[in-house]
């Protein structure tokens, strides 16, 4: 009896002593500074379909975190991505962004 109410008081207090959520550590994300930021929303940015010819685009002003539709040179809709993916062109998904760390670089800038 003595073992059932010490496990009960051992959950209660670790219940009652929770730290902030933290997205990094639950999703084991690698954060070596800078983290990369965890968004609610998509954050109002520069991007501006003018030019752009149909399709999906991902928006570096949010680290492509978010993603544009355009048609006939019009944003058409904004989206974000799951925390802790990016939005990739190339293939149109959100991609775990350290797999896409290495083609971050400043010439990648030109596919976007």
């Amino acid at each position: 009896m003595f073992r059932y109410i010490s496990v009960f008081l051992l959950a209660l207090a670790t219940a009652l002593s929770q730290v902030p959520y933290d997205y990094y550590h639950v999703l084991h994300l690698p954060h070596d500074p800078p983290l990369y930021p965890v968004l609610e929303k998509a954050p109002p940015t520069e991007f501006t379909c003018a030019g752009r010819t149909r399709g999906y685009y991902a928006d570096v002003h949010t680290g492509c975190q978010v993603y544009h539709f355009c048609w006939r040179h019009r944003l058409v809709s904004t989206d974000l991505c799951a925390n802790g993916t990016l939005f990739n062109e190339q293939f149109q998904v959100s991609w775990l962004y350290f797999f896409l760390s290495s083609i971050f670089n400043p010439r990648s800038k030109k596919f976007f």
